[in-house]
């Protein structure tokens, strides 16, 4: 009777531990592929901060990584137009203001990031 007890207790933290695990493996999605470079960014949604520009314009601050990377790096979309800006990947905002169309890496992040 007590073996039994442990083991299912056993059971239930584990199967507990693995539901925690999963929920905060989800929120780390993989974003987009640039084949050419052979890259698969992934971005963490845990961590995201949304403000407003003086300008009205949607920012989100996000952290970003490649696949084999394990260090994170910030960035921030902007979700209307869709770019991004980060030092790490040598990103910059587009000078013409217009973003990235949907299809393009930083276009797909942008709009992970986004939720759109």
């Amino acid at each position: 009777m007590i073996k039994h007890a442990v083991i299912s207790s056993l059971f239930v933290t584990s199967s507990i531990l693995g539901i925690a695990r999963t929920v905060s493996a989800e929120n780390l999605v993989i974003a987009a592929v640039d084949n050419t470079r052979g890259l698969v960014y992934q971005v963490d949604l845990d961590s995201r901060s949304e403000y407003q520009t003086d300008s009205g314009w949607r920012h989100i601050k996000f952290w970003l990584s490649t696949r084999g990377d394990p260090k994170k790096h910030s960035a921030i979309a902007s979700c209307a137009p869709y770019d991004i800006q980060s030092p790490y990947y040598e990103w910059n905002w587009l000078p013409s203001g217009g973003g990235y169309p949907a299809g393009t890496v930083v276009g797909d992040i942008a709009r992970v990031v986004c939720n759109n």
